[in-house]
């Protein structure tokens, strides 16, 4: 087990923040009986640590340390009071089969990422300001929501030709896009507020249309959503319809959308708009562009054809990480970094990779012959109950 800083698991324990413990057992995605289980303690036991009606011994803690993956120092209080993200505050975008367990667990991971801009932040990295804010719309009808969308990029100074890019355009507005990771795979995508700051976390284990769309989708709840409930039928069509509108808008999109099905016509218009077929073929009758009996057909086809649309681009790729660390590697290390972060190098190692180079990773990494082979990878299945 790796100590962050060098400090002695006795001298985090004196620290003992108990909301830690509790944020590092929902980072694995445990309940407190398993987190019980593996640590030979009851639930009500692990209850009482989380919160701060007992606290543990000292094999105690170093066991829930190991059982977690983490270095004792995560447990410390901090000097900053942390800022967590508040479940009920977020956008999901989910499975009907994903579990409470499951939504912490990725609100977890879009925490701690959150937090390691924050360190990014302090050692001199500038991100652009907000542009959500400063955007105030009233929208619950059809109409309102396609006012709302076409506004948005009048403000943002888009115009109304497709969207090169959807993730770079969040993050040069100021919005924090992060990935969601394979240990949350039910979870597409969702959106909060840490602190000040605007977050989409985004699965890419899907095509790149799907993770476009799903991006429009979580920037209209942080629009149209902020103090508001969402899960629900009526705000996730209303999510919907500001997505297709936001990418697809109605002034120009309405001159180049045919007005009956042809596959070929639809596959020109998914490589221009970087839309799926069925998401263009939604917004065509939405727009009255095709009728509802050339519409049903259409969904036919495609189900026909178990919807192979074709080819795709390249998915897109958050690049704020990326971006940071190529600014920093001659002043800091992973090690350095980690240890801030108060987690091993190797899971910040594997929180990177799906969105920074691996050569920059390399390049930055001082691996120790302390750490090989002691640390689970992030993504690793956790092990069963007998």
């Amino acid at each position: 087990m790796l100590e962050g800083r060098g400090d002695s698991p006795q001298f985090a324990l004196d620290r003992l923040d108990p909301l830690r413990i509790s944020f590092a057992r929902e980072l694995r995605g445990l309940t407190k009986k398993e987190l019980a289980f593996r640590i030979a303690k009851t639930s009500s036991a692990v209850s009482q640590i989380e919160r701060g009606v007992i606290r543990p011994d000292l094999e105690t803690f170093v066991r829930i340390a190991m059982v977690l993956r983490v270095p004792t120092t995560f447990f410390m209080q901090r000097n900053v009071p942390p800022q967590p993200i508040q479940l009920d505050g977020c956008h999901f975008r989910a499975k009907a089969s994903t579990t409470q367990t499951m939504r912490k667990q990725s609100s977890r991971i879009g925490e701690l990422l959150v937090d390691f801009i924050e360190i990014l932040e302090r050692k001199g990295i500038v991100l652009p300001e907000e542009q959500v804010t400063s955007f105030s719309c009233t929208a619950d009808t059809a109409e309102e929501i396609e006012r709302a969308a076409s506004n948005l990029r009048i403000q943002w100074g888009m115009g109304f030709g497709p969207i090169p890019n959807m993730v770079r355009l969040l993050e040069s507005k100021g919005i924090i896009v992060l990935p969601v990771y394979h240990a949350c795979d039910e979870v597409d995508a969702y959106s909060t507020w840490k602190g000040r700051r605007p977050c989409i976390m985004l699965s890419f284990n899907k095509t790149a249309s799907r993770a476009r769309f799903d991006a429009s989708h979580e920037l209209g709840h942080l629009l149209l959503h902020e103090d508001t409930s969402t899960g629900d039928t009526i705000t996730e069509h209303q999510a919907n319809r500001f997505a297709g509108s936001f990418l697809a808008p109605r002034e120009s999109f309405v001159t180049e959308c045919p007005r009956r099905w042809s596959l070929e016509a639809f596959r020109t218009l998914k490589s221009r708009w970087k839309m799926s077929i069925s998401a263009l073929l939604y917004r065509a009758k939405d727009l009255g562009c095709l009728s509802p009996p050339s519409y049903r057909r259409a969904m036919i086809d495609l189900g026909d054809m178990r919807r192979d649309e074709g080819p795709e681009w390249a998915m897109e790729q958050p690049t704020i990480f990326s971006q940071a660390l190529s600014l920093l590697q001659e002043h800091t290390t992973l090690d350095e970094l980690a240890s801030e972060l108060t987690v091993n190098t190797s899971e910040l190692k594997d929180l990177l990779e799906q969105c920074v180079p691996l050569d920059l990773i390399q390049k930055m990494s001082q691996r120790s012959d302390d750490d090989l082979g002691k640390v689970v990878s992030f993504r690793q299945p956790q092990p069963k109950e007998e």
